[in-house]
């Protein structure tokens, strides 16, 4: 019967997808991330997506685990730390301290409440940019996925720097050798105002690239990512949007970046927009065993034959 319907549906253009089920009456929801469960408010789409990726944002674990091995006094960094997914998802890999940044005060509210199972979690509630100040926004999709629209609305909201944050902070600064940023367009900005962090401490940067949401922002996150290898970065590896690593390659090599940056251009590809890995050049090591792992991971998912 219900292929039946769903040919009826067909004819005129409809399918039946099973979704997530909610209720009008739930205003949360536990979900499990990695070893750990975390609460949700029912309008963030990261319960549909865990709900139907079960290992989303598991390359994020793995790679703070390669990272970890080098460098054991590792301080994972999390920009755009969202209800707290990102906190459980490194610590069921490694338990490893964390500073997790995050503008939205909604969000925030269950960050915190989220973030209280784990130890060593530092926690700032801060919009970052590329220069600290006040500015005028137009603040999209609050409370879930919030996006800055700068110089397009009413609400003003305060801007800091990494660099302004972190000398704010307690924490040691040579140990933050991981740096996550997923900030809906605003992450290029964010790396231009950790200038400090990059050439002292030579962090792996892991961040999103989403020429929809930086062609929003009127961002050129192309030419911030070219100029790292100015910073001494040198491999650069990139992941689809579901996570799952796609090739590596030189900085230098920028005919290959152009390419891959052009097809990804949101609707128009397949891969909506790609999650960038980069690496210093004095961590040649650290890129060639995280390369091999991430081969080899993708390898171990392909279908048995």
């Amino acid at each position: 019967m219900k292929k039946f319907i769903r040919h009826i549906l067909g004819y005129f253009g409809y399918d039946i997808i099973k979704v997530v089920p909610t209720s009008f009456l739930k205003k949360e929801q536990p979900v499990t991330v990695g070893n750990y469960t975390i609460t949700l408010p029912v309008q963030n789409p990261l319960i549909k997506t865990y709900a139907t990726q079960k290992d989303f944002a598991s390359e994020i674990g793995r790679l703070t685990g390669y990272v970890h091995h080098k460098y054991p006094g590792l301080i994972f960094v999390d920009i755009g730390a969202n209800t707290g997914d990102t906190i459980a998802t490194v610590k069921s890999v490694q338990d490893v301290p964390i500073l997790a940044v995050e503008g939205d005060e909604f969000s925030f509210s269950y960050l915190k409440r989220n973030a209280a199972q784990f130890s060593n979690v530092h926690l700032v509630q801060q919009f970052l940019g590329e220069k600290s100040g006040t500015i005028n926004v137009d603040l999209q999709k609050k409370g879930w996925n919030t996006t800055l629209i700068p110089n397009a609305g009413n609400e003003k909201v305060t801007i800091k720097t990494l660099d302004t944050v972190l000398e704010e902070s307690s924490l040691s600064k040579p140990a933050m050798k991981l740096l996550k940023i997923d900030t809906e367009g605003f992450d290029t900005l964010i790396i231009r105002g950790a200038t400090a962090l990059i050439r002292e401490t030579r962090p792996v940067i892991y961040f999103e690239y989403n020429r929809d949401n930086m062609e929003a922002i009127q961002e050129n996150g192309l030419q911030t990512l070219l100029d790292l290898s100015r910073e001494g970065y040198e491999s650069i590896l990139f992941f689809d949007d579901r996570g799952r690593f796609v090739v590596s390659g030189s900085l230098s090599n920028r005919e290959l970046i152009q390419d891959l940056h052009d097809y990804a251009d949101g609707r128009n590809g397949l891969i909506y927009y790609y999650n960038i890995c980069l690496i210093h050049g004095s961590d040649a090591d650290l890129a060639a065993s995280i390369i091999a792992g991430e081969r080899a991971f993708r390898k171990s998912q392909e279908p048995s034959k």
